[in-house]
């Protein structure tokens, strides 16, 4: 920054200006016009044409327009971080410059503006944007001259005008708009205003000045900001790290997606009016989900670790389904076709759940979770297979190997559903006896020899 010299922010400033004439719509069309009239020969219209140019020309001489723009338009300009015309684009409330203000530095668990370590400056007020796009030229190493003002750098003055008086004036003005005027400080009847108490002692006393009235601004600077950001997602680059994903054998990069996405539209039919930054993104500003969590629960029952079985309530009422089935087959009072087809149908459907079960916690779970776990030792046998890799579990590898724990797991799958049977036909109790005992031990055998031959992994 000290090798900033007022020549080079001079120069900058009468590039613009130059850039600014040249994209003139009038200055276009009167040189339009002189080159058609040159070609014509018609010499009235050439020197008609060229006055025109000349006084257009003389609006945009470097003196002549620093003066109107930093003495008379400076007043129309606004420059900060925080809008009133962000919440409605018709308020002429107070506005906030976060750039000049001293930095919280509490603040690390939240986003706000001082998360960001540059927020760029936005500005208001249409008629004189063109001054504050002078103040946002870049002089050297990404360096504006906003930047260079709000440093006091010495070559800025000398920059502004060749009169000295005019130049210590100019900067002045400058200065000013980056000043908040808290000391004048306005609201207006377009704000959304709220009253937020000073204090807990004194919301509910009928003291004075026991509330303070809070007028929110809009961040557009951190809105503008979070705008691009989402803005990436078009990018060439991101757009080919996407389509890169959908290909095998090559070398993945990471992109940016967003969802869930709402936008608002500020600023009305004119986004410009409110400020520069809103109108460069046509007033739409995106806002990102702030709803909670979705919690998705599991549609398998948990497994407490004070239970010594998985053969338990919470189980019945995964497999509900089933075990309605088998309800009504067991109180149906004829044995027919239909009923032993509709016993069937219910314990397939409720071994099958069993085993999906059995699946999910065997693939869920890390190894060696039942350690934990107050289930008695056979179902953690049959739920926790990997715990039989963990170094120090040779016993328990020893009888998982052996599979005995099989014959043990048939019987308690059998005596959990002639419990439930007992329970819920206390007055029938006697109708569950040793071959209805056998019947649902089959069922269970039958299941397990099916599940080991298809290989499914889960005994």
């Amino acid at each position: 920054m000290d090798n900033i010299s007022w020549q080079d922010i001079r120069k900058v400033i009468l590039d613009f200006l130059q850039q600014r004439l040249a994209n003139n719509s009038n200055y276009k069309s009167e040189t339009a016009k002189l080159e058609k009239a040159k070609e014509a020969g018609d010499q009235v219209a050439v020197n008609e044409a060229q006055q025109k140019l000349a006084e257009l020309a003389k609006r945009f001489d470097f003196e002549t327009w620093m003066e109107d723009a930093a003495i008379r338009r400076i007043s129309w300009l606004i420059i900060a971080t925080h809008l009133s015309k962000g919440i409605h684009p018709s308020s002429k409330a107070c506005n906030a410059n976060y750039n000049t203000q001293i930095k919280p530095n509490n603040l690390n668990n939240f986003v706000s503006s001082s998360t960001v370590n540059t927020l760029p400056f936005d500005a208001s007020g249409a008629a004189a944007l063109d001054i504050f796009g002078v103040l946002n030229q870049t002089v050297k190493n990404d360096i504006t001259i906003l930047q260079l003002i709000i440093n006091n750098h010495p070559a800025v003055q000398d920059a502004l005008s060749d009169d000295k008086n005019k130049s210590v004036l100019y900067l002045e003005n400058f200065n000013q708009l980056l000043k908040d005027n808290w000391s004048d400080a306005q609201a207006s009847e377009l704000n959304k205003q709220f009253f937020w108490p000073n204090s807990e002692e004194t919301y509910l006393s009928q003291h004075e000045n026991n509330y303070r009235l809070l007028i929110p601004l809009h961040p557009s600077a951190l809105c503008h900001l979070v705008y691009q950001k989402v803005q990436t997602r078009f990018s060439e680059e991101n757009k080919n790290a996407r389509e890169l994903r959908r290909k095998k054998d090559v070398e993945h990069q990471p992109y940016f997606s967003f969802h869930d996405l709402a936008v608002v539209k500020i600023g009305g039919s004119n986004a410009q009016n409110a400020s520069q930054l809103i109108g460069s993104q046509m007033g739409r500003n995106f806002l990102l989900p702030s709803m909670p969590p979705k919690l998705t629960k599991t549609a398998f029952p948990s497994i407490s670790n004070f239970k010594e079985s998985i053969f338990a309530k919470s189980l019945q009422y995964y497999c509900r389904y089933g075990f309605k089935l088998l309800f009504n087959a067991v109180e149906f009072p004829k044995n027919t076709f239909s009923v032993r087809n509709n016993r069937k149908e219910a314990f397939f459907i409720i071994l099958t759940l069993v085993l999906k079960f059995a699946r999910h916690i065997q693939i869920t779970l890390p190894a060696g979770w039942s350690c934990d776990y107050s289930l008695n030792f056979k179902q953690k046998l049959w739920l926790d297979p990997k715990r039989a890799d963990l170094e120090g579990e040779e016993d328990f590898k020893s009888q998982y190997e052996q599979g005995e724990w099989l014959l043990d797991l048939v019987d308690q799958f059998a005596f959990w559903i002639q419990t439930i049977l007992k329970n819920k036909f206390d007055n029938i109790q006697k109708q569950f006896s040793d071959s209805e005992y056998r019947e649902w031990r089959r069922e269970f055998s039958a299941a397990v020899k099916a599940s080991q031959r298809k290989r499914e992994g889960i005994f």
